[in-house]
């Protein structure tokens, strides 16, 4: 596993969206599974964090300012979560690295999932056929030259385990 990548909001660009806390900035951890985001709550005693895991990231978009950017993350079953105090260069960054996560989890997941229905297809065909059956196909193609007596029988012991 990879160390997460940390981008941390300007002052100045959240003073100018009325963000006047100057002690800790908003930050954004990004590492292979998830997207984490904290911020300094309304009381300023202690900080909200909101984490997605990108299985879950349906989008996320970039709305660029005249300063600066809103990023908006959605997500299956819960709120988008907003995110202000980011350049417009560290916005890219930010998309380009949860475009390339969210494609890894959406592809591992079809991966996954092609597996699955592959293994239950193979358990399925398993039980249609009669190992005679099998092996009078075998015997045929041993008699007629296509097969060898060592690949007839290690063909033969296969079916005879499964």
């Amino acid at each position: 596993m990879t160390n997460p990548v940390i981008f941390k909001s300007s002052y100045f660009l959240r003073a100018l969206n009325s963000d006047l806390n100057p002690f800790t900035p908003n930050i954004l951890l990004i590492d292979e599974e998830h997207i984490e985001f904290k911020r300094r709550n309304w009381h300023l005693i202690s900080e909200d964090t909101e984490t997605l895991h990108f299985k879950n990231i349906t989008g996320i978009t970039v709305d660029s300012h005249l300063f600066g950017t809103t990023i908006t993350i959605k997500s299956t079953g819960n709120d988008p979560i907003q995110i202000r105090g980011f350049w417009k260069k560290e916005a890219k960054k930010i998309k380009d690295i949860c475009a390339a996560n969210i494609e890894a989890h959406n592809q591992k997941n079809s991966n996954e999932a092609f597996s699955s229905s592959m293994a239950k297809a193979m358990e399925n065909q398993r039980g249609n056929y009669s190992v005679a059956d099998e092996l009078s196909k075998l015997k045929n193609l041993l008699d007629q030259g296509v097969l060898s007596q060592e690949e007839f029988d290690e063909q033969k012991r296969r079916l005879l385990k499964a």
